[in-house]
């Protein structure tokens, strides 16, 4: 069977999104002739492309009307709300075991308040986040980002302003675990940024964004006083630049949950220029993804990070056991350093589906989809820590963990990771995850 031309490319669905914003995902071009293998192909391409812009529920492309050698491909998309106006709270440690064994559910480590979220507020995948929150953190954030700006759909930029204040701080680490020091009667801790954000790109799978800012932090005397190194040189405020350069590269087939494809994440960060701020950052995240008979699929992940000069201010040393940097077993600890990395290798079966149907007259809710996927892992790191005191036992030596869990995934990007771990120290525990890898 000879070349057959797309004549139309007829796209349903969209109220917010402006269509050449979808038209920009597709592999397809109206006029264009293709033979029917690679049809196929683009076709899987394109929707994988639509659902990574995280503007849509599901999407389908098909084709359709196909008279002889030539054909309709149609593009019917399920946006996204656009407007998440919303009540906030959540702990904030690093983890919910932390919060729930450490700190009994302490309403003071809670951060409350409101938040306003906008996604493709003007119809070009642009974003608004306001956030005013009280509690544990007092913060003010007015975020803004549009990807593309200008006519080639190629760069985009960015505008944020944040400030927040902390009656408690964070300002050690012993024995592998974040120390804190409280006051009710003051504001231990001030922090503010302003930044500009830069994006470039071309296609649908490599991304650049640099981004440049002025961050100032400023601690009380008494945090000063119990660690004179959280800033170099005993300092008690820092005012710095800040320079930070991102490529990412996602050829997979759902960012959120790939199964299959590779990702490289590449990170820059420059932070001060010189004297009691003083750190040069890199960061390559490199992950592959497969997929197995049986519905099975099999994933590795490689993250490393350098820190220099390896003189660094306690701000500049979290490495392990933050935000989303952890070995699966030890979410109970930190690990402080300036050097090393991690790795995760993950075994997964999807083991059922449901669909619930919601009674809802909606195309979008109608019909919300559940996926389970039950999975086997193991994780090993290590972490250069050249300040390894304070009984912290966890930096210059080899960790490893690994777990039995199950993987909840539904729309708008959420996925519940419950797991049972074991690690090196002989402990287990079951943890649960919201998000997150």
């Amino acid at each position: 069977m000879g070349p057959s031309t797309i004549r139309h490319i007829l796209i349903t669905g969209q109220r917010r999104t402006r269509t050449y914003i979808i038209e920009r995902e597709l592999t397809l071009a109206e006029g264009r002739s293709y033979g029917v293998a690679e049809i196929v192909s683009q076709i899987r391409t394109s929707r994988q492309n639509l659902m990574n812009t995280a503007l849509f529920v599901d999407v389908s492309v098909t084709p359709c009307n196909w008279e002889g050698d030539s054909l309709d491909i149609a593009v019917d998309v399920k946006e996204r709300w656009y407007w998440w106006p919303f009540l906030y709270i959540r702990p904030i440690d690093r983890n919910w075991n932390v919060w729930i064994d450490q700190y009994d559910l302490s309403l003071d480590r809670v951060n409350y308040g409101l938040k306003l979220k906008g996604d493709n507020i003007t119809g070009r995948n642009d974003k608004l986040n306001i956030w005013l929150l009280k509690g544990y953190t007092e913060q003010v954030t007015v975020k803004y980002f549009n990807p593309f700006a200008d006519r080639s759909l190629r760069h985009g930029y960015g505008l944020e302003v944040s400030e927040s204040r902390n009656r408690e701080v964070n300002y050690s680490t012993r024995a592998n675990r974040q120390q804190f020091f409280k006051d009710d009667a003051r504001f231990l801790r001030r922090q503010g940024h302003a930044a500009l954000t830069y994006s470039y790109r071309k296609g649908s799978v490599d991304r650049h964004t640099a981004r440049l800012g002025i961050w100032w932090d400023r601690i009380d005397d008494t945090i000063r006083a119990m660690n004179p190194g959280f800033f170099r040189s005993g300092l008690d405020r820092v005012t710095y630049p800040e320079l930070q350069y991102s490529y990412q590269h996602f050829d997979v087939d759902y960012i959120p949950y790939p199964l299959k494809g590779r990702t490289v994440e590449f990170n820059f960060l420059k932070r001060g220029l010189g004297g009691p701020m003083n750190l040069w950052q890199f960061d390559l995240k490199v992950a592959r993804h497969w997929t197995l008979p049986l519905r099975s699929y099999f994933s590795t992940m490689v993250d490393a990070t350098v820190k220099l000069p390896f003189r660094q201010s306690f701000v500049n040393q979290p490495f392990l056991g933050y935000s989303d940097d952890f070995l699966r077993g030890l979410e109970y600890y930190v690990v402080d350093g300036v050097a090393g990395g991690y790795m995760r290798n993950t075994l997964r079966k999807e083991i059922g589906r449901i669909d619930l149907r919601t009674g809802l007259r909606s195309r979008t809710y109608a019909v919300i989809p559940f996926r389970f996927y039950a999975k086997l892992y193991g994780d090993a790191g290590y972490v250069h820590a050249r300040d390894n005191l304070a009984g912290n036992t966890l930096g210059n030596r080899l960790l490893y963990s690994g777990g039995v869990g199950l993987d909840v995934l539904t729309i708008y990007d959420w996925v519940l990771r419950i797991e049972y771990s074991f690690n090196q120290l002989r402990e287990n525990a079951l943890f649960v995850h919201k998000f997150s890898q």
